[in-house]
């Protein structure tokens, strides 16, 4: 297990980066990785996979925490947070295994395209006709597809499942915004369990910045499921749409970058070999 180096000299961002992420996984059902993974590999200096270990584990005790904070103001479905994480759990494994054999970058370029699609599709329209009307074993069947296949693009992407377990439940099936958005943190919950016990037997989870992550990302999700319920359900659903905008384009910058980086390297190397 890492000590985390220059990470763990660096309190106060590691806690804002805690409170951030905590906050936006409690207000918007997941997702904090996004905010915290950028402080972690930019300011705190950890690598890549460290910083993927280190949010997974720190996101799992506050999704847990936002989770229970809205089930007091909206019940979810339990045959739907089943089914979803059955497949979840299914399909990151799956996802993870064969990361290694697509491209992964040309992949990323086109779920970032994904995300941006779904959100206008969000944004534009106010009311949302679900694409199934699922009854009796149709709902947690759906709800099995839903969690495989964002186990897989969280497996093999790195990024939330919140990302496609929200706008899935909501376009696919009419769950409403709020719903979708408590049975999405503890889908979060059981899939990010088993990834961050792996990250930590593999020693890929700084636990000293842990140590000033988790305090702040606590008190962070409680704080986003309140306001949350505050919220109606089309004004979160605009900003839950804003948010998978901002990931999409992140991402399609960042593959753009590595695709160009590798192409640089690779004429480098083809012109040294010359």
């Amino acid at each position: 297990m890492s000590d985390g180096g220059k990470a763990a000299h660096r309190p106060a961002i590691a806690a804002t980066a805690g409170f951030g992420g905590g906050f936006v996984s409690g207000l918007l059902g997941g997702g904090g990785g996004s905010i915290m993974i950028p402080f972690m590999t930019g300011p705190m200096r950890m690598s890549q996979h460290l910083a993927h270990g280190t949010s997974l584990v720190v996101i799992t005790s506050a999704a847990a925490v936002a989770a229970v904070a809205y089930g007091f103001h909206e019940p979810v479905s339990a045959t739907l947070v089943v089914a979803l994480g059955a497949g979840a759990v299914l399909g990151a494994i799956l996802g993870a295994r064969g990361a290694a054999r697509i491209p992964a970058m040309q992949l990323r370029q086109l779920f970032g395209l994904f995300l941006i699609a779904v959100s206008v599709r969000l944004l534009v329209w106010d009311s949302v006709a679900p694409v199934l009307s699922a009854e009796g074993w149709g709902d947690p069947a759906a709800g099995l597809g839903l969690g495989l296949v964002g186990g897989v693009m969280s497996g093999a992407l790195g990024v939330g499942g919140g990302s496609i377990f929200v706008p899935g439940l909501v376009l696919g099936l009419g769950v409403g915004q709020h719903e979708a958005q408590g049975i999405s943190l503890w889908v979060v919950v059981i899939a990010s369990v088993m990834g961050g016990l792996t990250h930590y037997r593999q020693g890929t989870v700084d636990t000293k910045a842990a140590k000033w992550l988790a305090p702040t990302a606590l008190p962070g999700a409680l704080a986003g499921a309140v306001a949350a319920s505050f919220m109606g359900g089309r004004t979160l659903q605009v900003v839950f749409a804003i948010l998978l905008i901002g990931i999409g384009l992140q991402m399609l910058t960042t593959a753009r970058r590595r695709i160009r980086s590798e192409r640089r390297a690779a004429l480098a190397v083809a012109a040294d070999a010359a």
